[in-house]
């Protein structure tokens, strides 16, 4: 391994997802960031990310000896051209993108700031791209989509489909071994579908691409799903959902409208919740910045980013552009507020911290998971900071 991706420069701008985790973690599309750049570098990567979180990450050797690695700006999205420079790299010597942003090092040093100031390499700059915030990973959710369907299915057949299915533009349709599919409509004429491995699409689900469904997803009879939407693995999805990503383990398995918003880890929405995307004016939506403490204004569409952990009650009316941190347990009557910070009970602070765990538990174990000991230790300091 000589590969190291870096979140540590710009996780703040992805919270909450990157409060609980490495941006290495979070999923838009079929696969991870880290994922994705595993796949162009051929070779798997360790991460550099808070000082906090990086017990999640124990296979760190590379962090511990002093051979010169590369360190990678996770938040570029991967390319050849970009591959091909970083590989060129010679020892010292760092890559930016054309507009002056960090991309890569090739170093000995494992302190970051000397890796951000390493002297520049004598190269024609990429045309790098970046993502540069959450709400952005709406944006290009597409494009990501696309782009690791076509990855996947490269000189890859899929599973054939049950004739009970109706299907439009069967080529862009591609579909895992062991997955489960009767009397559905898909339909792929504005973007492709892939079904993952040991998936299960219900009875009388109608499904419009580009759309993911990951290892174990469930979708339920008769949801209606609108591109461009990501059901991360062992996700359980129901009712109406729209350009979503619900990132892994978290279920919204009842009738309700989910739209314009990403789902972290391990969330739950009660039945009858949904959540407002556009206001009564049709104006600009202001959201909670959590990073830099504001609210910024946005365009007219954009419904909520929801932390790991975090749980609505049936019911729930969310507002328009709601920001929802870590492990909140949500109640209340009426629009709930558009700012619910972490360890939040009802709408109010106050989420004991043996209480949170024993309910995070109580939770993965439904799906025959466990939280480990690495992952307690990541809330409890975000427990106490916030309290």
């Amino acid at each position: 391994m000589k590969f190291i991706l870096v979140d540590s420069a710009d996780r703040e701008n992805f919270y909450p997802f990157t409060l609980t985790r490495s941006l290495a973690d979070c999923r838009v599309g079929i696969f991870t960031f880290k994922e994705r750049w595993e796949q162009y570098l051929n070779d798997t990567a360790a991460v550099l990310t808070a000082p906090y979180l990086q017990n999640l990450y124990p296979d760190q050797s590379v962090l511990q000896n002093e051979e010169a690695v590369y360190f990678i700006n996770i938040t570029c999205i991967p390319s050849e051209e970009v591959i091909t420079q970083i590989l060129a790299l010679e020892e010292g010597g760092k890559l930016v993108s054309s507009s002056g942003k960090w991309i890569a090092t090739y170093t000995k040093e494992r302190a970051l700031p000397k890796i951000l100031l390493a002297s520049l390499a004598p190269v024609d700059y990429p045309q790098a791209k970046f993502i540069q915030n959450a709400i952005q990973l709406l944006q290009l959710h597409q494009l990501f989509v696309q782009r690791d369907f076509d990855w996947v299915t490269n000189n890859r057949e899929s599973v054939p489909l049950d004739d009970t299915n109706k299907l439009i533009n069967p080529s862009k349709i591609f579909v895992e071994p062991g997955a489960q599919v009767l009397c559905s409509n898909l339909n792929a004429s504005e973007g492709p579908i892939y079904i993952g491995k040991e998936a299960v699409i219900m009875e009388g689900v109608s499904i419009r691409g580009p759309f993911v469904l990951g290892k174990k997803g469930v979708v339920k009879m008769n949801t209606s799903i609108y591109g461009t939407t990501t059901i991360g693995p062992y996700c359980l999805a129901g009712g109406e959902i729209k350009n979503a990503i619900m990132m892994g383990f978290s279920n919204k398995g009842h009738e309700g409208y989910l739209g314009d918003s990403i789902i972290g880890f391990w969330c739950n929405l009660g039945a009858g919740t949904c959540n407002s995307n556009i206001k009564n004016t049709a104006g600009p939506i202001q959201m909670w910045n959590e990073s830099k403490q504001v609210w910024d204004t946005l365009g007219q569409k954009m419904g909520m980013l929801m932390g790991d952990y975090s749980r609505f009650a049936i019911q729930s009316s969310i507002n328009t552009g709601t920001y929802i941190g870590v492990s909140a347990n949500i109640f209340g009557n009426g629009l709930l507020p558009k700012n619910i910070p972490n360890f939040t009970w009802g709408i109010l602070p106050g989420y004991q911290f043996e209480k949170v765990i024993e309910d995070i538990d109580n939770w993965e174990k439904l799906k025959g998971f466990k939280l480990s000991a690495a992952e307690k230790e990541v809330l409890r300091y975000l427990h106490q900071i916030s309290n």
